[in-house]
């Protein structure tokens, strides 16, 4: 129901589940934030190389402390997930770059009212890391802001959809 007016549609598509395993490559659907943004402070605009191992460093100090909190694992299976890499696909990096296109740019964020500005990475990239943590990943977003839509993920060749569209002989409006 839109208003008044109730839509029927006239097919579906079913959706296969993804599989998810120790090493997924992951699409951005929407920029990574690898540091908080503060007022006042230009630190969550810095540029951290995704080559560099403060990258994967921090987003596995993010991804640990969101899981953590989310209170559906223990400690001591949180200190089991310890292996944990991200791997940025250095052929398109190098293909953006040679485009003079970015892959790295600053977004504004607003939470209670005040902005802020961060640097959001948008690459494929491949991470090693227990299958719960990817899934979690894949589930809830990887970095920080992602309750605001930042660090949404899809896995990399995966074609989620299928033919069983049941097309439905008559569409009424009401």
């Amino acid at each position: 129901m839109i208003g008044n007016l109730q839509l029927l549609p006239e097919s579906y598509d079913n959706e296969d589940p993804v599989t998810i395993t120790d090493s997924v490559k992951f699409l951005c659907i929407s920029p990574i934030v690898l540091l908080p943004g503060s007022f006042n402070d230009d630190n969550g605009k810095r540029f951290i190389s995704p080559e560099e191992d403060e990258f994967s460093d921090l987003l596995y100090d993010s991804t640990i402390a969101r899981m953590e909190a989310s209170g559906k694992y223990t400690p001591e299976q949180l200190a089991d997930f310890y292996k944990f890499q991200v791997v940025a696909d250095q052929e398109y990096i190098k293909r953006i770059q040679s485009s003079h296109k970015k892959f790295a740019r600053i977004y504004p964020v607003y939470d209670s009212d005040i902005k802020f500005e961060v640097r959001g990475y948008t690459f494929p990239f491949t991470m090693y890391a227990p299958q719960p943590v990817q899934q979690f990943v894949y589930e809830h977003g990887i970095g920080h802001f992602s309750h605001k839509g930042f660090g949404m993920l899809d896995v990399a060749g995966a074609d989620s959809k299928t033919s069983r569209s049941e097309p439905k002989e008559e569409c009424n409006y009401v």
